[in-house]
């Protein structure tokens, strides 16, 4: 192997190492995945997941998240968000209240949040922790 050929193979290694750094994530069925952020206030939308993430920023939003989502972290206040499927649930925000269909890891440092889950991932229960000032976490019935 001449040092041309060795420029020219280690020349399109680097772009290909460049490249696959710069390629956008995709989800299980090839979706591109698309993080969400909600910092705006007062809207009513609906959000499709397809696992991804939301951060909500925002206050007094309200949401409904369709799909299963990776995750769903609300550091704003008084927002009232729906979802079917989030695996992590994380509110550092105040006087949220969420209701999710199917949770893994609900995970709560704000106050006066308001959380209602339907059943976990598996059928086990979500794992929670609660570090915040009256927080009312809770499964709902069917």
């Amino acid at each position: 192997m001449n040092f041309r050929s060795t420029r020219w193979i280690l020349a399109t290694l680097f772009v290909l190492l460049l490249a696959a750094g710069q390629l956008p994530r995709y989800g299980t069925a090839g979706v591109l995945v698309k993080d969400v952020t909600i910092s705006a206030n007062d809207q009513t939308t609906t959000i499709d997941c397809s696992a991804s993430s939301v951060v909500v920023h925002g206050e007094d939003n309200n949401l409904t998240l369709r799909g299963e989502c990776k995750k769903l972290k609300v550091t704003g206040n008084d927002n009232r968000i729906n979802a079917i499927t989030v695996n992590e649930v994380e509110v550092s925000g105040d006087d949220n209240v969420i209701n999710v269909e199917t949770v893994t890891t609900i995970t709560t440092t704000g106050d006066d949040n308001n959380i209602s889950w339907k059943s976990g991932a598996g059928g086990e229960p979500p794992k929670i922790s609660t570090k915040g000032d009256d927080n009312h976490i809770r499964q709902r019935g069917n």
